[in-house]
């Protein structure tokens, strides 16, 4: 588990050094919090994440939470949010930085956890799916589902095939421009290395989530789109 460090953009850093009055002139309702500026490879899909929500949702739920920034945006965006997550100390964190009142947090393991069959209009994973058995996890989230309901998974996947390799050498150019335009947050999360290949993902999700859309992305990730009938 890595300690956070978070280096601002350098336009963030800038401000810093303006005079008072300059910063006052400057500041906004709109002007962006340092949780909104941090980036990261899964900071980056969040904006994907958030348009996949269904226009009316009553409850969302993020899978592997960590510190709880994916889950207080799309508590902006439901009735009620739920973050789960198997690490006591990134719910603590989550909720001791909770932002918003219609947030509940759980300590557990997604598979086994007593949350509601059918409990959920939208689900979101960001980096966590590979820290459990694919199977078992897109049946737990399909059953956690309510008819109409969306399935977003930001995922990860070593490289095995030379579209791997070509969409990696591809990420490592866009990635280190990004760093210098926005910075790098490190988060404290658990890091599991993924060892399952996208083709055997690809798969496996089809099979099970008919309909399926699974996407190899930049920035080291795949995207996978479900919508349950």
């Amino acid at each position: 588990m890595g300690g956070r460090s978070w280096r601002p953009p350098a336009r963030i850093a800038a401000m810093r050094t303006l005079p008072t009055s300059s910063r006052t002139l400057m500041s906004s309702a709109s002007e962006p919090t340092e949780t909104e500026t941090r980036w990261n490879h899964n900071l980056q899909f969040h904006a994907w994440i958030l348009r996949q929500m269904p226009h009316a949702c009553e409850s969302a739920l993020d899978v592997g939470c960590g510190d709880g920034v994916l889950t207080t945006k799309l508590a902006s965006r439901s009735t009620h949010a739920t973050g789960i997550d198997i690490s006591p100390e990134m719910i603590a964190t989550a909720r001791r930085e909770a932002a918003r009142g219609n947030i509940t947090y759980v300590t557990g393991d997604v598979l086994s956890s007593p949350l509601p069959a059918d409990g959920f209009d939208f689900v979101a994973v960001v980096a966590a799916i590979h820290h459990m058995p694919l199977d078992a996890a897109l049946a737990r989230f399909a059953r956690l589902m309510r008819p109409g309901g969306a399935l977003a998974v930001v995922g990860l996947a070593p490289n095995t095939s030379p579209a791997d390799y070509a969409m990696s050498a591809a990420s490592v150019f866009v990635s280190r421009l990004f760093r210098i335009m926005r910075g790098w947050w490190s988060s404290p999360a658990l890091r599991i290395e993924p060892d399952m290949p996208y083709s055997q993902i690809r798969s496996i999700a089809r099979r099970m989530l008919p309909g399926v859309v699974l996407r190899r992305r930049l920035f080291f990730r795949y995207t996978l789109l479900w919508r349950k009938p």
